[in-house]
């Protein structure tokens, strides 16, 4: 686990150099944002890297704070380790983000408690149960007028997470629907297309490594992609412009 605003710096030292890599990026800010917004950038292991290209790219050329905090093991499914809703409420009162980044699942696949009992992964069951809880951490995040940016979970090598992944995105997915401002980055397209494991691809004519060995985690340049797909969907949304002063 870490703290809020904290890098390892193995991590920064990593998107250091990663920083000297020819892969596209995202450039100026072409939104106009509001310099000194907030990003909260949070969840379990899969955050991280991410985080720290949101942090040099948003920070750096736009002005805007991106606050990291992930909290590594955790998952929605293990409130017996991590209580995921009641830590969401707390950041929001300590940070008071205008975007909020989620990326988290890799820990999950624990049975859920329900009204009758409990169910276990990985089945539609499980998944509505999981939507449930995802739903009531979406609704504290995009609290007053803050946009949620969750991301999807790029499909795994091997072992449990071949089963968990799916079940943690259908949750998501039912999570999701019909919830404004809320937008899910579907990193499972980009990394894994209709469900098959690659650990290279080829993005903007190059090939490169995108997982890391243990075929769950994303590697630097797939940080990089990821964070360059979420700023993408910022932009679309306009989540981080300049707000107009209101009229007397």
């Amino acid at each position: 686990m870490r703290r809020a605003g904290a890098f390892p710096l193995a991590i920064l030292i990593v998107a250091a150099l990663a920083a000297l890599s020819p892969l596209p990026a995202v450039g100026a800010d072409p939104a106009g944002a509001a310099r000194g917004s907030r990003v909260l950038a949070t969840g379990d292991s899969m955050i991280q890297i991410v985080d720290s290209f949101l942090a040099s790219r948003l920070e750096r050329r736009r002005g805007v704070r991106v606050i990291s905090d992930a909290h590594i093991s955790t998952g929605l499914s293990k409130p017996f380790l991590f209580n995921w809703p009641k830590y969401a409420s707390g950041q929001m009162r300590r940070h008071r983000p205008r975007v909020t980044v989620m990326f988290i699942g890799a820990n999950d696949g624990y049975p859920l408690r329900t009204r009758s009992g409990s169910v276990a992964c990985c089945g539609r069951a499980w998944s509505n149960q999981y939507a449930r809880v995802a739903r009531r951490v979406m609704r504290t995040y995009r609290r007053g007028a803050g946009r949620v940016y969750w991301l999807l979970l790029p499909q795994a090598r091997g072992g449990p997470f071949r089963q968990v992944f799916p079940a943690v995105n259908a949750g998501l997915r039912r999570a999701a629907r019909g919830m404004k401002r809320v937008r899910l980055v579907h990193l499972n397209r980009v990394f894994t297309p209709h469900g098959r494991f690659r650990s290279a691809m080829r993005y903007h004519g190059r090939v490169v490594t995108v997982r890391q060995p243990d075929g769950v985690h994303l590697s630097v340049a797939g940080a990089s992609i990821a964070a360059t797909k979420v700023i993408a969907a910022i932009d679309r949304d306009r989540a981080l412009r300049r707000r107009r002063a209101r009229r007397r």
